[in-house]
């Protein structure tokens, strides 16, 4: 099974792109200063990441994002994706995160890791998305907060518009949009076929039984 494993920021990067507004661009003389913060605590966390897959017995390799690809108003426009290809013909797991980078409209934006996937899975077709988070699939309302709300078990074609009205943003700081986004991104892709899994990435199993292949352990999102 050839992986690649992307993650988010959580607190680590979000709290310097929210006090530096980085997600809007350059906006004034204290940005420069905000994306190279942004950077490094991204990149930190993701050699906490690493360490963890590299103590797991994994060959993980860090993929850094913003010393590799331009965005355009916060959507990649181009970015070299043959070492990412090499990697996976050598079965190493590439570990790309969510990063702040350079755009020719606004000057710089947050890459979140739903764009990256994004970008890769149209250029490399992978099976199938998992995301994995802190709840049990996409639901109504949030459940940490409201015992009322319920299970989305799948989301497609039929029912996304009416869908799109219960994703609100997520539980902490995320200036890349939240659930939302999330599904936003990765809805794109039942065009060409690739369907995803949000799971609970906390449950005990979850993530290898959906990777064994197992379905409908929180939502299923497809054409």
């Amino acid at each position: 099974m050839r992986l690649i494993v992307g993650h988010g920021g959580g607190s680590f990067p979000h709290r310097f792109a929210e006090m530096f507004e980085t997600n809007l661009g350059i906006v004034n003389a204290d940005s420069y200063k905000g994306i190279s913060l942004v950077q490094d605590s991204a990149a930190t966390l993701n050699r906490i990441v690493v360490k963890s897959l590299l103590r797991a017995g994994e060959n993980a390799i860090s993929v850094q994002p913003s010393s590799a690809l331009i965005a355009e108003n916060g959507r990649i426009e181009r970015w070299n994706i043959e070492p990412i290809r090499e990697m996976l013909k050598h079965n190493l797991l590439p570990v790309p995160y969510g990063d702040v980078a350079l755009d020719t409209k606004k000057g710089c934006c947050i890459i979140s890791t739903e764009e990256i996937l994004n970008y890769l899975a149209k250029r490399l077709k992978p099976k199938r998305i998992i995301l994995a988070g802190i709840t049990d699939g996409v639901f109504t309302s949030d459940p940490q907060k409201d015992p009322k709300a319920s299970l989305i078990p799948i989301i497609n074609s039929k029912n996304y518009n009416d869908v799109k009205k219960y994703l609100a943003g997520s539980a902490g700081i995320d200036v890349t949009g939240g659930m939302l986004h999330k599904i936003d991104r990765i809805f794109e892709l039942t065009s060409i076929g690739i369907e995803a899994d949000v799971i609970n990435g906390q449950k005990n199993g979850h993530l290898k039984r959906t990777l064994l292949g197992e379905r409908g352990l929180g939502t299923i999102v497809r054409l």
